[in-house]
Order: C-alpha cells, then structure tokens, then sequence
C-alpha cells in the first residue's frame, strides 16, 4: 500500500515557513510534491490560556526556581487539550494513512490504529542531561514521563541527529528509533562557481543565531576585534540578535535580527549574506547552531565551530572544510579564522564544505521516511 495521505501535527503553523527552524514547513511541502495529501495540525497552545498559566504558575515557578523550564506547553493541562485536539483530527481526517508528529511531546498511540510516527530533534529528558546538565525538578519529571510514554508507543520515531538517535536507543524499549540522515532548509539550488565567485575576494564573516546563542556571539566579536587590528577590511554579520542585545559593538559588526523566510525582502537578505559569505563561525557552547552550520555548508562556506556530539555525528572528529574550536575562546575562534583566510587551498574548503551536505536534501531524506512508513503500513 502506497501512501496517499498524512495527517501533520506541529507546534506551530507548517504552512508557515517561519516554524521551528522551517522544519514543518519543508516537510510538509515535500510531502506535497510528492502527491500526497497533508492534513495540517496546528498544535500550539491556546493563546489566553498560555498567557494566563505563564503570568501565575510558571511565574511562581520562577520565583521558586529561576532555572525552571516548566511553562504552559509542558503542562499537564496542555498535554490533556492536545490529546483532546488529537482525537478530534483522528475523526476530521478518517482517510489518513499515518500520523505524523513533529515532536516528541504528543502522539496518537492508543487513539487509533493508524500508525503513530514522530520526528524532532531531541527529547526533553535529552536537554537536561545534554544542554542543561542538571537534574529535572518535580514537574519537569512529570513532563519527562508523559513524553517517555509517547516516545514508547509510537510505531515509528525519526530523531535528526545520529547522537540522540543512540541515546534514545539506549533509554527506551521501542525498536523502532531510526536516523535518516539530516536536512537543509534552503529555498535555493547553488552552483559552484556562483558561490566561489562570490566569496573569492569576500572579507564578511557570517554568524546565525538568536540570543541563546550569545556566549558564542561574543566570542567572536571579541576575536573579531583583534583581527580588525590585522585585516581593517573584515565585516561581521550577525543574522538573529540586535544591536541591543550587546554592550557594545565594535566598527563594522552589522546585525539584521530574525530574517523570516517567509518574507521576500528578508529572504533575499538572508541568502545575500550566505551568498556572500567568507566564512561562517558559531561556537557557541552545546548549541552550535547546527541547522545553520550545515545550511552555511550547503552554500559552499568554510565553518569553524566546537566538536559538539550532534556535529561529530554526522561529520565526525575530523572534517576537511573548516575547522572546530576546543573552546568557545576568542583566541582560538581568531586563530581559526586567519587559518581559513590564509590557506591556500580556500576553494578546497569550500567544495568540501558543500560536497559534505550536498546529499542532505528534503527530497532524499522523505523518500527514506516514506519507506519506512509504508513498510510500517504494509508489515
């Protein structure tokens, strides 16, 4: 049995490319290419009771605990209103062959036969142990335990990086954990000599991020003030914080804020600036900033950033198209850059960085869960 139809539930509108990190969207719309019907579900909180909750609860929880990620959408007064919307769309869109979730918080398992398969990137419990490194309080473990539940009664579930495909493997009984490969989010084929062409003679140095990012933010302008002493002609571009997000910023650091996609004269900046790039840098702690980093390879741009377990993964320890940073330190971020500035194999850098991604298309990557799912379907 060939799939014909799916039912999308998201944290958010996929029709909108704006969403999570413009996963639903691309999604959903390779779902679409590929001629099969997609039921879209927005699974957002409700907007007033949302507000309420964080204005009282999740206020008080602060109060208590200013570490605390507790908030509305992890409630259990959230997860009883998306059951409840889940149950709803079972019976809107009889006709659905799967049910698709992208996250791990919520799943149809136990509603109905259809298959229950889930997609995101890591788990609750895994940003304690892995971004947090700390314990879940009380409540948090309450959310842990709700989303265990559903990660262990879905037929199918696509983590996006191969690191926490493992750790899943190892803390849940469902055998049907499976990494595909990962993705890039670009409205944009690139050609080689386009590219090149562009950045030959570039002096921009590229950084994307929003403002968890900014422990790696200021690394790099503190690096890039140094290196303004050695090269005056260098400009920094931070796409996803503010001028005001800073103390201060130094001559030729330029920051545009969130760059919608979805909007003409935003995307077309966005693309610009990676168009035009020399080199891309984020070594921000934990984060990284991997969706950007592997977005910035797809644009034939040399990157620097921290061997981080979500990275290693799938580029391991050694990578021939930039360089890793032990330490998210301005001097090693400084001398990094002079190493990609200064070689002479600077177009090797770049045909590498693109060649190490080239196969992470949307297309690639649904075709592989589209197999899977009907296998699921048909077994």
């Amino acid at each position: 049995m060939k799939i014909r139809e799916v039912t999308v539930f998201s944290n958010g509108d996929s029709s909108k490319i704006r969403t999570w990190s413009n996963i639903p969207y691309f999604f959903t719309e390779t779902l679409l290419s590929k001629g099969i019907k997609v039921n879209r579900v927005d699974l957002s909180p409700l907007l007033l009771i949302n507000i309420m909750f964080n204005m009282t609860v999740y206020a008080v929880l602060r109060i208590l605990n200013m570490n605390s990620t507790y908030n509305y959408f992890r409630s259990f007064t959230h997860f009883t209103n998306v059951k409840y919307r889940i149950k709803k769309a079972i019976k809107q869109y009889p006709d659905s062959d799967a049910n698709i979730f992208l996250t791990f918080s919520f799943s149809s398992a136990g509603l109905t036969l259809k298959p229950s398969i889930q997609f995101c990137d890591w788990t609750y419990d895994h940003h304690f142990k892995y971004l947090l490194d700390r314990k879940p309080g009380f409540l948090e473990k309450q959310c842990i335990k709700r989303e265990d539940s559903q990660i262990e009664g879905s037929d199918l579930v696509f983590p996006l990086f191969p690191s926490v495909a493992e750790y899943m493997k190892k803390r849940y009984n469902n055998t049907n954990i499976h990494y595909l490969g990962y993705v890039i989010n670009s409205y944009y084929d690139v050609s080689e000599i386009d590219m090149i062409k562009h950045k030959k003679n570039s002096n921009n140095i590229l950084f994307v991020g929003n403002k968890k990012y900014i422990e790696g933010a200021q690394s790099l302008i503190n690096a890039f003030e140094k290196l303004k002493q050695k090269l005056p002609q260098l400009i920094l571009h931070i796409i996803g914080m503010n001028v005001g997000d800073f103390d201060t910023l130094p001559k030729d650091v330029y920051c545009y804020g969130y760059l919608d996609k979805g909007k003409d004269a935003d995307r077309e900046l966005y693309y610009k600036l990676f168009r035009e790039a020399k080199l891309f840098v984020n070594t921000t702690p934990k984060l990284g900033a991997v969706m950007a980093t592997i977005e910035a390879m797809y644009f034939y741009i040399p990157v620097i950033t921290l061997p981080r377990d979500h990275f290693t993964g799938i580029f391991g320890n050694n990578i021939n198209f930039g360089y890793y940073c032990e330490q998210n330190s301005p001097i090693l971020i400084e001398e990094s850059i002079l190493m990609i500035l200064n070689n002479i194999s600077y177009e090797s850098l770049c045909v590498n960085a693109h060649k190490s991604v080239e196969e992470f298309t949307w297309n690639a990557y649904m075709d592989k869960l589209i197999i899977k799912i009907e296998d699921k379907i048909n077994n």
